[in-house]
């Protein structure tokens, strides 16, 4: 009886760890997502200021 309980406790054990691992996952997968969108948002600003530098350089016939 005891070598069951233990068993069970175990299994339990496991199961709680794997689903804390599982959420800690999902989690930083998450904030992938958003580190991406934020970079993403960062490039194309970055892409908008260098067109707009370039058209006043090319103004100025600087290019």
């Amino acid at each position: 009886a005891r070598i069951r309980d233990n068993q069970r406790r175990s299994r339990a054990r496991r199961k709680e760890y794997l689903q804390e691992l599982e959420e800690k996952y999902r989690h930083c997968e998450q904030m992938g997502v958003e580190a991406s969108a934020e970079i993403q948002a960062a490039a194309r600003k970055v892409l908008d200021e260098n067109k707009k530098l370039r058209a006043i350089l090319q103004q100025r016939g600087l290019s």
